[in-house]
């Protein structure tokens, strides 16, 4: 199937523009979904740090605190003294007991319950007053504590809630003589924690246990929950760190997951990968339509381009093509159409114009051509009527022979002379056919040769023009491969500055946290101040009062020394929020620096890119235009070898006319002879 010129560019070049545009769009996609995929994976790992560095305070805050009021001198005196009853119990101490554990659960918020437990796992004091008496051997915590070490079990509180009980042995000589426990609210802790984390719609961050219990969960109704099956809990209690991909329904869900080993917990974040990943998706939407637009563009600028090229080039093939079929006399409408297309100001036009002059020089050589043949067709004509001539004589002398041999030779003296100077004149025009005939067949050959030579050109123009269309073609991919690593270097330049942003934010939110972290350590440090003097109080009115006193301000003295620990323990937590407060507000600085460099190189990236969109867009056209030359010269190259093989059928009809003249001649010479003899013969006859 022949494919026409616009066919062929549509096919050459919208169709690599197209392949092009597509491979792009899929590059820049999985370059920013790689991106954008490690940018979260950084971002999760930071908040989960956080997280963990957070629960790990709270959790190291709770234990200093059971183990200081484990190791009060009134706890371990009230167990010693204790014998089993009540109320021995309780004169010796167990009321100043009871107080403390009310004011652990009341000042620190994180608590909601507390007990003292005896080594038989008898719970001898309790914030809830309805557990004084309740046995709790059984619980792994109290057996570990009982042992003489330090530990932490979830379980479910008095009041059936999620919460982590921490114990801590009460230890006299090397051996725990009981237990002085407290419930941690997972409720509260994920409150100020791991519920403030949120990732779009569908995302969270929760905690587990070692055995996939839910602890720590947005939704309250998964606390206490088995959810060791769920595929992202089964990858943490496997591989301890890492992230895992799932799904849920229709869902795709990425997961983050890191492991405490201090208190064997896992924290999880979980976020929908569609959320995640929605600005590439939108980068790919936007590619798609791009790459649309540009298509169309293309296309219509194809179109456009190559309907005028077209056109002229199927003026000239239809004008040569009816020039080949022998008629050197087109039709007006063709004359006009060729003048047109030759009046372009391009290769086409010089093309048609070429075409015009060699037409007008064909029908030149044609016309003489005919006029000669003409000559010779009536040089022939006039031998053919002397040789009828001559014959009519012969038979007039045949019959005049009977009337006498005298008259009969004076009248054959007459005709052989008419004869003989009909023969001259005769050959004489035959000759100058010969020549004229001679002369059309070298014409004709320098049209050949002519007409070889202009094809040799118009190939050679089309070799150069195929070299040129090449080059072009190099040059426009080249231009084009710069343009698109512009382009993606403006892309993940953007996207770095979008991340940055981002990363700001959540820097400032961090700032805003430790803020928050500062203002609650404020308040402990008031609390515990004002202990201080509540005991310091306590030792002035113990005193007063004497003998009577002396228990009383014991209690009053430990007090103190608790108070005295708080407040240490405060001022060193604020030391350290106020450094992450300082190392925030110089990140959050050298962020702003950042994302104002990364905004410059973006402006520099967007200028080297619409450059090269400049360069692609002008070797595209130059690359056009030599194409069609290119095609324009092999058709004209075809046109041109059908009209040389014309001519060289008329040449070789001029040569079969010069042979029949040179045949003429020979006949009459040869008739000239039978005259000359025939006049030898007839003064014979005279002679007698």
């Amino acid at each position: 199937m022949k494919m026409g010129i616009m066919n062929k560019m549509m096919l050459t070049i919208l169709v690599p523009s197209l392949l092009g545009l597509t491979a792009v769009c899929g590059l820049s996609y999985w370059q920013a979904e790689n991106s954008l995929t490690q940018q979260v994976a950084h971002e999760f790992d930071s908040v989960i740090d956080k997280q963990i560095e957070g629960l790990g305070s709270v959790q190291k805050m709770t234990h200093g605190l059971i183990r200081t009021n484990a190791e009060s001198a009134h706890v371990k005196k009230a167990l010693f003294a204790r014998t089993g009853d009540q109320a021995a119990l309780e004169s010796l101490g167990e009321p100043d007991v009871q107080s403390v554990l009310d004011d652990l659960a009341q000042h620190f918020g994180m608590v909601d319950g507390a007990g003292l437990i005896d080594a038989s796992g008898i719970v001898v004091a309790h914030t809830t007053r309805e557990m004084i008496g309740g046995n709790l051997r059984d619980r792994k915590s109290v057996q570990v504590a009982l042992a003489g070490q330090m530990s932490m079990e979830n379980t479910r509180n008095h009041a059936g809630e999620m919460s982590t009980m921490v114990a801590a042995p009460v230890m006299a000589q090397g051996k725990a003589h009981g237990v002085m426990y407290a419930y941690m609210s997972l409720a509260r802790l994920s409150a100020s924690t791991t519920d403030t984390i949120k990732m779009g719609k569908h995302g969270y961050c929760a905690v587990y246990d070692s055995a996939g219990t839910a602890i720590m969960h947005p939704d309250k109704t998964m606390l206490g929950k088995d959810c060791s099956q769920e595929p992202f809990v089964k990858a943490a209690l496997m591989n301890g760190s890492g992230r895992v991909q799932f799904a849920r329904g229709e869902q795709q869900m990425v997961a983050y997951y890191r492991h405490m080993p201090e208190s064997n917990w896992h924290v999880v974040m979980v976020a929908d990968r569609d959320e995640m990943l929605a600005p590439t998706s939108r980068l790919l939407k936007a590619n798609v339509l791009v790459g649309i637009v540009t298509a169309l563009v293309l296309g219509a600028v194809i179109v456009f381009v190559s309907r005028g090229i077209a056109r002229s080039l199927k003026i000239s093939e239809k004008y040569v093509q009816v020039v080949a079929g022998g008629n050197f006399n087109p039709e007006p409408q063709e004359e006009e159409a060729l003048a047109k297309a030759a009046s372009r100001s391009d290769e086409i036009g010089g093309l048609s114009s070429g075409i015009q002059s060699m037409v007008g020089k064909l029908r030149g050589l044609f016309k003489e051509s005919e006029e000669k043949t003409h000559q010779a067709e009536m040089a022939t004509g006039e031998a053919r009527v002397a040789m009828e001539e001559a014959q009519e004589a012969r038979k007039e002398a045949e019959t005049a022979r009977q009337d006498g041999m005298l008259a009969a030779a004076g009248q054959l003296e007459t005709s052989i002379g008419v004869i003989s100077s009909a023969s001259t004149q005769l050959a004489a025009q035959i000759e100058q056919s010969d020549r004229s005939a001679s002369e059309a067949a070298q014409r004709l050959s320098e049209a050949a040769t002519a007409m070889n030579e202009m094809n040799a050109t118009v190939q050679e123009v089309a070799r150069n023009a195929s070299a040129a269309s090449e080059a072009s073609v190099h040059t426009r991919e080249k231009a084009r491969a710069g343009a698109n690593i512009v382009e993606q270097a403006v892309q993940s330049i953007e996207a770095v500055r979008r991340m940055s942003e981002e990363l700001k934010g959540d820097m400032a939110e961090l700032n805003e946290h430790a803020q928050s972290i500062s203002q609650i350590m404020n308040v402990i440090s008031d609390i515990a101040d004002q202990t201080n003097l509540l005991a310091l109080n306590a030792a002035i009115e113990a005193a007063r009062a004497g003998d009577a006193g002396r228990g009383f301000a014991v209690v009053a003295d430990e007090v103190r020394k608790l108070a005295e620990k708080t407040m240490d323990s405060t001022k060193d937590v604020s030391h350290a929020i106020r450094s992450i407060q300082d190392s925030t507000t110089k990140s959050m600085g050298s962020m702003d620096n950042a994302v104002g460099q990364i905004a410059q190189a973006t402006d520099f990236a967007s200028q080297s890119g619409q450059a090269l969109e400049e360069i692609v867009a002008t070797v595209e056209a130059t690359a056009d235009q030599v194409n069609a030359i290119a095609t324009a010269s092999e058709e004209q190259s075809a046109a041109s070898e059908e009209i040389n093989q014309s001519i060289v059928l008329v040449n070789e009809i001029s040569r079969q006319s010069a042979m029949a003249m040179a045949e003429a001649t020979q006949a009459v010479a040869d008739l000239a002879g039978q005259a000359h003899t025939l006049k030898n013969l007839v003064a014979q006859m005279k002679l007698g």
